[in-house]
């Protein structure tokens, strides 16, 4: 084999050697842009949420209030509106948070009182219902909770 033929060889090698390193960044770059576009994906989907969430905040209270009229008032036309909130709700994925009868858990109830009871951590009565929005909370469910009565003995 000749000087020349080396030379040529060489560089032949060096090359494929630069083409796999071009190569390889590209693939790295390629993917870097793939992942960056994720995250502004999955960003953009929970500013949505949280706007989402603030939105339906802002429908709470009048339909609580809503309630509250339909009881005391049986109008038909209350009981209707009251049918389609509650459907639109449930279609955005609007639940209300359970409580009575369901053990304490600070990160779905707010106690407001505690009061003696036959179980600890229990919920007894709710005084403003919770709601969450596809498990995220919207509204703490505001509650009553049992403790159980120490029993002293008497020295």
């Amino acid at each position: 084999m000749t000087e020349k033929d080396e030379n040529e060889d060489l560089d032949v090698e060096s090359l494929l050697r630069e083409r796999d390193e071009y190569r390889d960044k590209y693939l790295r770059k390629l993917a870097e842009m793939d992942n960056y576009r994720k995250m502004l994906e999955k960003e953009k989907n929970m500013e949505l949420e949280r706007c989402r969430a603030e939105i339906i905040k802002l429908f709470i209270e009048p339909y609580e209030n809503l309630q509250r009229a339909a009881q005391k008032l049986k109008d038909e036309g209350i009981e209707l509106v009251l049918k389609q909130m509650k459907k639109a709700m449930d279609e955005l994925g609007v639940k209300e948070i359970e409580a009575i009868g369901m053990k304490f858990d600070p990160m779905l109830h707010e106690a407001i009182s505690i009061v003696d009871g036959e179980e600890d951590d229990v919920v007894v009565e709710v005084y403003q219902k919770g709601y969450t929005l596809n498990g995220m909370v919207l509204r703490h469910a505001k509650v009553l909770v049992s403790k159980k009565k120490e029993v002293k003995e008497n020295e």
